[in-house]
């Protein structure tokens, strides 16, 4: 009896980090086509899909969508081996947060990564969707989304600020579970890496391991360098460290994301990242929030801090007076300038004002509670 139970407990082990592929180029025409057959059958289906519960893997629903990505795809075998491959093809989605276990649903970002032909914002899109709700221990027929894996991986990333192709190999043999902190520190990682090689784990896991690292590499803001392979975030040297460790009690991931996504934003404008007030391309340029991170966070707001609307591109000299209030803008763009400025400094921020392309609908909405907190510091409500 006892080895029944050792073998069960070693057989779920093996699921924490499961990520098979099918489609490994999610910029790829094969990817794009799969996901959207998979949308629009969703849509076709839902109220016959959100009432089916017990017995959805046997069910004809499921087995008509398989069939739908044979004929799209020509997958070679028999019905039968060819389901299979289809089967692998819509997990992939289910444990890369696109699509929902059982065909439920799909993440509210999914029809916009496969609508937008801008490569820059199909990767944000894949950043947000991947980090948000990604979960490789689910499957189109198993929902374990609480257990978020990408979020785990990135959060131990940030802390130890690099990871190799061994600490991958550590987290995917861990039972995220096991760490009530959200991620793993050096030492613990190091650890998982020893205990999986006694277990030969790599060579039951190498080809998922591979496709772990392809994905990593379509995520935003990292970089993944070779021989050894070394995983680490792409920052800016000049940004300043107190943006991503917590200070604001935001999530620093999503930072990082809102950050790049101001960044992208930019580059479609001018052409490349500038200060969105004197139109240079000053180095350590700051994702200058219009209304406080710590706000949004005690308003329980918090997702108004990873608003792209809710920031401008600013220089970090500007930075400092736009944050202290001492700067603000109308909604046509001209500068109000605060009794605190120095007169020398006044006459060069006379001469600059916001472009209207920046000046989006909802980034006026914020502009405006941005002024009232002007006001009041310079004595004009």
């Amino acid at each position: 009896m006892g080895k029944s139970k050792q073998r069960r407990d070693h057989e779920q082990y093996e699921d924490y980090w499961k990520i098979t592929a099918q489609w490994t180029d999610v910029y790829g025409q094969k990817f794009f086509n799969a996901l959207r057959i998979i949308i629009n059958y969703i849509d076709a289906n839902k109220a016959a899909l959100q009432e089916l519960d017990d017995g959805f893997e046997d069910s004809e629903l499921y087995d008509r969508l398989q069939v739908k990505l044979v004929e799209a795809f020509d997958f070679q075998g028999d019905i039968e081996d060819a389901k299979i491959t289809a089967r692998k093809g819509i997990n992939q989605f289910v444990k890369l947060g696109f699509v929902y276990p059982m065909l439920k649903g799909y993440h509210p970002l999914a029809k916009k990564f496969i609508n937008t032909t801008d490569k820059e914002e199909k990767q944000i899109l894949f950043s947000k969707i991947f980090y948000e709700s990604s979960s490789f221990a689910s499957g189109v027929t198993v929902d374990n989304r609480r257990l978020n894996h990408m979020g785990f991986l990135l959060r131990t990333l940030d802390k130890n600020k690099e990871l190799s192709e061994n600490d991958i190999q550590a987290l995917m043999y861990t039972d995220i579970d096991l760490y009530p902190n959200g991620y793993m520190t050096r030492e613990e990682l190091d650890s998982q890496f020893r205990a999986s090689e006694a277990d030969d784990f790599i060579n039951r896991k190498y080809n998922q391991k591979s496709h772990l690292i392809s994905f990593l590499k379509r995520f935003i803001d990292l970089k993944v360098s070779k021989n050894p392979t070394k995983i680490y975030f792409a920052d800016d040297p000049d940004i300043v460290d107190d943006e991503y460790e917590g200070k604001y009690h935001c999530d620093p991931i999503k930072l990082r994301i809102h950050r790049q996504e101001l960044l992208d934003e930019s580059i479609r404008i001018y052409g490349e990242a500038v200060c969105y007030l004197e139109k240079k391309p000053y180095k350590g340029l700051r994702d200058s929030h219009i209304k406080a991170k710590q706000e949004c966070v005690d308003e329980g707001n918090e997702e108004q801090a990873y608003d792209v609307n809710n920031a401008l591109l600013l220089s970090p000299n500007t930075d400092q007076y736009f944050d202290k209030h001492d700067i603000s803008f109308e909604d046509d763009g001209s500068i109000m300038i605060g009794k605190n400025v120095d007169p020398s400094v006044r006459v060069e921020f006379e001469r600059m004002s916001l472009d209207k392309e920046v000046l989006t609908e909802d980034r006026k909405r914020f502009l405006e509670y941005h002024r009232r907190l002007f006001q009041i510091k310079n004595g004009e409500s």
